[in-house]
């Protein structure tokens, strides 16, 4: 937008108030391999910051999280009331707020707070991360619960409908916020991937497997549930002695950033699992990793590996597609829907679901040989042209342009 709207002002409203304008614009260099102009962005510091945090609401956390949004919204209308907001937290009842002080309201969705998937589990009574056992198993918890839901839900459906324009991260997150907000002017926008940047890494991890036959496996994600660290290590073992058999080594590395004292548990929970599992000496971790380490490990990884299911886009996937690693991602949401999808009819990587399905895989990746692995790697990085720097600068334009 600096580019494209030079003579405008940028406002962000930043909760890291012990950081300065230079520290942050330098983190976005060194994280992202963002430059930005400092000259006509400012950062306008939000000291309630902590209330959205999901630590402090173990129960109803949708709820309490989206009513201490709403007080962090008033914060920011106090501190400053924009021309344009764009909320691309995912702070529902940030739209309305700022509706009614007068302002244009873009919203850029990358996960919706609440989604038709979520209505579906708890009403077939699925277990999963966000659905424990004792709510699937409970009659009347399950109904409780999947009225609480339904309640938010149209509480998000009013937030929805204040928006001017709505955008969204992918096809899977395009057709939940469709549903749920009941809006038919939705239009996607591909989160901005510095494709070319990637696609200069040089590779090295097919060296790596004929010379120090090791096989080398790369996650890259946040240290969350829904993330499902715990299937990789499972498929850690699996692969283990099979690969061995075969005369290799086998290395995973989870590069993945670490929020919290949460995250940070979530991590020796996963060392623990590791232990049991006898994986610890092929597991590695690189927590909040910086942009230039990501690099190094993503040039020397053969795999890389993402397991969450449903997730809404899927950045990392694109990232390590051009960076030429042979991707093997969950076979739902928008690695199924947008990303992972044969180009010219032709493979660009692999799906999976099951624990047993991802083992074979990579064994099948392992073993289909050099050839086969640099025509996917030839075919994924032609497809990746559509979540480039440029296409997302194009069409995030565009739909500013409709409120300017």
């Amino acid at each position: 937008m600096q580019k494209k709207f030079p003579d405008r002002k940028f406002y962000v409203y930043s909760g890291d108030t012990d950081a300065t304008k230079e520290q942050i614009l330098l983190k976005a260099r060194q994280r992202f391999g963002i430059e930005l102009d400092p000259t006509n962005v400012h950062f306008i510091y939000m000291h309630w910051r902590t209330l959205v945090e999901a630590r402090h609401y173990p129960h109803f956390t949708m709820l309490f999280q989206a009513l201490a949004g709403l007080v962090l919204s008033l914060e920011a209308w106090i501190r400053m009331v924009p021309e344009i907001f764009i909320d691309s937290m995912g702070y529902p009842l940030s739209l309305p707020t700022f509706r009614l002080a007068g302002s244009k309201v873009v919203a850029y969705v990358h996960y919706p707070t609440i989604s038709c998937d979520m209505l579906d589990v708890v009403e077939s009574r699925q277990q999963t991360f966000n659905n424990s056992s004792t709510i699937a198993q409970s009659n009347f918890l399950s109904w409780a619960k999947l009225a609480y839901y339904r309640l938010f839900a149209c509480l998000y459906w009013l937030a929805g409908k204040t928006a001017h324009v709505v955008m969204v991260n992918g096809s899977w997150t395009q057709r939940h916020i469709t549903a749920i907000w009941s809006r038919r002017d939705v239009s996607i926008v591909y989160p901005p991937c510095d494709v070319e940047e990637f696609m200069k890494i040089e590779s090295v991890a097919e060296r790596i497997l004929e010379e120090k036959k090791t096989v080398r496996l790369l996650s890259v994600g946040q240290i969350r549930p829904e993330k499902n660290h715990k299937l990789q290590l499972e498929v850690l073992h699996d692969i283990k002695e099979p690969l061995k058999k075969k005369g290799y080594n086998v290395e995973l590395c989870i590069a993945g950033g670490c929020r919290n004292e949460e995250d940070e548990l979530r991590v020796k929970t996963l060392k623990k699992e590791a232990k049991e599992l006898g994986i610890e000496e092929e597991l590695r971790f690189e927590l909040n990793i910086p942009y230039e380490n990501l690099i190094d490990e993503l040039s020397k990884a053969l795999i890389s590996i993402h397991t969450m299911h449903n997730e809404h886009f899927g950045i990392s996937v694109v990232e390590a597609m051009a960076a030429s690693t042979v991707i093997l991602s969950n076979d739902s949401g928008g690695p199924k829907m947008d990303i992972v999808k044969d180009f010219d009819g032709k493979c660009v990587g692999y799906l999976s679901i099951t624990r047993e399905e991802y083992a074979e895989t990579v064994l099948k990746i392992v073993g289909e040989g050099r050839s086969q692995r640099d025509k996917i790697r030839e075919q994924a990085r032609k497809s990746l042209s559509r979540f480039s720097d440029s296409a997302f600068e194009t069409h995030w334009n565009k739909q500013i342009e409709k409120v300017l």
